[in-house]
């Protein structure tokens, strides 16, 4: 038998999007990922997640016929609108959920306009 592995293979993690008066958070599922295989980046109006699942080790005597757990990469790439910081942004990684906080603009926020006499 040969083995179905492809190579490359790219995976979208499922998010949820959710947000108060003060930011916005998303959560991705990254499931079977060091903390250190992960990546986030700001490029411009970019954030990009990425993370990377290396090889996985097939044991003594063993000769693997199909995997789809690894190698795998997953990416996932959202557009910031002027409303967001970019700087501030902060991240978790806990049981395979990568958290992610971006904090909202002033200038985004609700406030409170006082009404003079």
């Amino acid at each position: 038998m040969s083995d179905g592995f492809q190579q490359n293979r790219i995976v979208i993690p499922a998010v949820n999007i959710m947000e108060t008066d003060r930011e916005v958070t998303i959560e991705a599922e990254m499931p079977g990922l060091e903390k250190e295989s992960i990546s986030l980046d700001v490029n411009g109006d970019e954030l990009s997640l990425k993370g990377v699942r290396k090889e996985c080790e097939v044991p003594t005597g063993y000769t693997a016929v199909y995997r789809e757990r690894c190698p795998f990469e997953y990416s996932r790439t959202f557009i910031l609108g002027d409303e967001v910081k970019r700087e501030g942004i902060s991240a978790k990684y806990q049981h395979g959920i990568l958290k992610v906080t971006v904090p909202k603009a002033e200038k985004a926020q609700p406030r409170k306009i006082e009404i003079s006499d």
